[in-house]
């Protein structure tokens, strides 16, 4: 196991790339250019893994009913992809940095689930 304290923290940079993918204003592979070596991802359909090496930010980066009905509404006026809302969801639910609005856990979790795992993102 591995001691968290030997972990590096975030750089702003990264904790600033993570917000706008949060809010879908930060593609995949920015998130994943900046998270070069603490935060590595696999999106395939079938096998969808991540492996982190950084220490959790404090406080996390929230994730609220805001962030789901931003995300819903782009995919409902076109502007993204039904492939690009699953992987949205996909790594918002792998990434340890990201923390479910506590008020609104329950639902937030469940429509993050719905849309990583039943929705098509071929």
């Amino acid at each position: 196991m591995i001691d968290e304290t030997q972990l590096p923290y975030l750089t702003a940079h990264q904790q600033e790339v993570l917000r706008r993918f949060a809010w879908m204003e930060a593609s995949v592979e920015e998130l994943r250019t900046s998270m070069t070596g603490v935060f590595e991802f696999e999106l395939q359909r079938g096998h969808r893994a991540a492996r982190t090496w950084f220490r959790m930010p404090e406080p996390g980066i929230a994730i609220t009913r805001r962030h789901l009905e931003n995300a819903l509404n782009r995919k409902r006026e076109g502007r993204i992809e039904e492939r690009d809302l699953v992987e949205w969801a996909t790594i918002i639910l792998l990434n340890d940095a990201y923390v479910l609005d506590t008020g609104d856990e329950d639902l937030i979790a469940e429509w993050l689930n719905d849309i990583s795992l039943h929705l098509d993102a071929s």
